[in-house]
């Protein structure tokens, strides 16, 4: 009986292995390697963007016209911001600093800081990618930057900080967050923030404590822009989702139309010349659901972010024929291979 009882067991686990899913915290959609790796994070396709796994927007884009009419049924859009303030991922940018603690006020306009040095963000450890090593324990940065007006849509705080940091716009503060953080966050400004900056001479004041292992400063102002929509579309009704070992299928309805759509990398372990090719293959098949005949139009498109490690890297983008396929190719300019290390990394080399 006891047997029984395992075999059972056994078999019952066994079945769950198996068995498709329908549900999961995320859903793959083009894996191949911690770099290849593209996700859907929301149950529904249309949702939100496709990402990186780290989280990085890394679009794919997939719309059915149907007699006319548009339909959406992949991706959604990205964030998108216009810059009014530099980062020194997008300009390198130089500055007055101390890592001597200053004397009050330091962070207001009129402050006297002749006597701060002057260097070159981004201030950090790395000796690679840092334009000014910053080895102590605390750093002072006074940024002054000039303004023909305060009218914005959306102004945000764009920061990369490690560790603890505090920053203020003309003596006001607009924020003071310990940690670190790997990336860039955009913070959103208050209206009693955005008050204080004025037409003419503003200044950016940030300190940050290094409280153990890497150290890191940068900083900037980026506007997000109104979005103006020129073509209406409509959301496709997902009706399933299903996953098993090297595929993802979703179906839809687009109007009078029914989408399969299937998203294959075909890793298969017992076949080393395919399991190391990295090429996924996404298929759509189109049927009338009203037994009636439909001017029918697909559309894919995929961001050249998918080439990049950030969207601020210059791309180059080729239309060409190839043994009897029209080809898209796109990668950096810069093509820096193996030059970027971390676990927050996107590949920016190949096409």
């Amino acid at each position: 009986m006891k047997k029984l009882f395992c075999s059972v067991n056994i078999l019952l686990q066994w079945a769950g292995v198996i068995a498709q899913v329908h549900q999961a915290p995320a859903y793959p959609l083009i894996t191949h390697d911690p770099y290849f790796s593209i996700w859907s994070m929301t149950d529904t396709l249309s949702a939100s963007p496709t990402k990186h796994w780290t989280g990085t927007d890394q679009s794919l884009l997939g719309m059915l016209k149907v007699d006319g009419v548009i339909y959406r049924f992949l991706g959604a859009d990205e964030k998108s911001y216009k810059t009014i303030l530099p980062a020194a991922d997008e300009k390198a940018y130089t500055t007055t600093y101390t890592e001597t603690a200053p004397a009050d006020g330091w962070m207001k306009s009129d402050f006297d800081d002749r006597d701060w040095k002057t260097g070159t963000a981004p201030f950090g450890d790395d000796e690679i990618v840092s334009k000014t090593r910053w080895l102590t324990k605390d750093l002072w940065i006074r940024r002054s930057f000039t303004m023909s007006g305060n009218k914005f849509n959306k102004l945000f705080l764009k920061l990369r900080h490690d560790d603890d940091v505090e920053v203020y716009i003309n003596a006001v503060e607009v924020i003071k967050r310990p940690g670190a953080t790997g990336k860039f966050l955009y913070l959103p400004l208050i209206d009693s923030i955005l008050k204080k900056i004025k037409t003419g001479t503003n200044v950016l004041a940030m300190h940050v404590v290094n409280t153990g292992g890497a150290a890191w400063l940068d900083g900037g102002l980026v506007e997000e822009p109104k979005l103006v929509s020129v073509n209406k579309t409509q959301l496709a009704s997902q009706k399933s989702i299903t996953i098993n070992a090297t595929q993802t299928s979703y179906t839809f309805t687009c109007g009078k139309a029914d989408l399969q759509l299937t998203f294959t990398s075909p890793l298969i372990i017992n076949d080393l010349d395919l399991l190391a090719r990295p090429v996924s293959y996404i298929s759509a098949k189109v049927s009338a659901n009203d037994g009636a005949s439909h001017d029918v139009q697909l559309y894919f498109g995929a961001s050249t972010d998918i080439a990049v490690n950030t969207p601020l890297q210059e791309v180059k983008a080729q239309q060409y024929a190839a043994k009897g396929l029209s080809i898209l190719k796109a990668g950096t300019t810069e093509q820096a291979v193996l030059q970027k290390k971390g676990d927050d990394l996107r590949i920016d080399w190949g096409y």
